[in-house]
């Protein structure tokens, strides 16, 4: 074969490639859910029961109220630390004492707190177990060492449940780590109002936003260290309702995997 018909086959080659190349689906269409699937999977299969002590400093109605929190086996608890940078008055002081010490004479609330912390777990698991369906995903590729990913709702997916209805509803961007195919951040915007029983039940306005980051405190265990929320709507008996967070958690330290409620509030009370 002379130099000449080589040339041509490896020409002829290079434009079947080309051609079959331009009929498959995008590769980064493909690899982009393949990450979330694996990164939702981790985030079902490294739940842990690590416990953390940390400050949190919350934006509420134009105020910044710093708080130390103590997760527990019954759920988080928080004292009052400062408002706007002072010390609590003596109302407000004995305003967040009072609702400690009711707490801890309080079984029942105890157990009314669990149960509440359980039900928002199993609807986190519920929503990481439809992410990957729920949306299309467009890998942007890397944002700060991060794999970006842009995602939006996927039109062949029907939701189930309220959660999800909400859920479907979003656009946005992921950004995921690689080492560990973790979660990192989530920024997201209702793009239409949702409604629930066609409106009758409730609905969550068009244009709330959503953005949650999260750090690595240790191998395998991360935690959300930035939470800002800005949704509204009404629901059951047009009941308006309001869900704003502004919140920054810092100075994680690990606490006993069995702290009780009574056990973190004398904590906090010996301070």
């Amino acid at each position: 074969m002379s130099i000449f018909n080589v040339r041509l086959h490896r020409r002829r080659h290079s434009l079947a490639v080309f051609c079959l190349l331009s009929v498959l689906p995008p590769l980064s269409a493909q690899t982009a859910k393949e990450l979330m699937t694996d990164a939702c999977y981790n985030e079902l299969q490294q739940r842990n029961n690590t416990l953390w002590a940390s400050q949190v400093e919350r934006h509420t109605a134009g105020h910044i109220y710093l708080e130390e929190e103590i997760e527990t086996v019954g759920g988080p608890i928080r004292r009052l630390i400062s408002v706007d940078g002072h010390e609590p008055s003596l109302s407000e002081r004995k305003q967040d004492d009072d609702r400690l010490r009711k707490l801890m004479q309080n079984p029942k609330a105890q157990q009314a707190m669990k149960k509440n912390r359980d039900a928002d777990q199993k609807k986190v698991g519920e929503i990481f177990h439809a992410m990957p369906d729920a949306f299309l995903f467009e890998d942007q590729g890397r944002q700060e060492g991060l794999e970006k990913l842009a995602f939006r709702p996927n039109p062949a997916y029907n939701p189930t449940t309220y959660e999800e209805t909400a859920l479907h509803a979003l656009s946005g961007i992921i950004l995921i780590d690689l080492q560990e195919k973790r979660l990192a951040q989530l920024s997201a915007t209702l793009t239409e109002q949702v409604e629930f029983g066609y409106g009758v039940i409730g609905q969550l306005k068009k244009g709330g936003t959503i953005e949650v980051k999260r750090i690595k405190l240790s191998p395998g265990v991360w935690k959300a260290n930035s939470s800002k929320i800005d949704i509204n709507g009404r629901i059951v008996f047009f009941k308006v309702i309001s869900k704003q967070q502004d919140e920054t958690q810092s100075d994680f330290k690990p606490v006993a995997p069995d702290t009780s409620v009574e056990q973190a509030l004398r904590e906090l009370f010996s301070r």
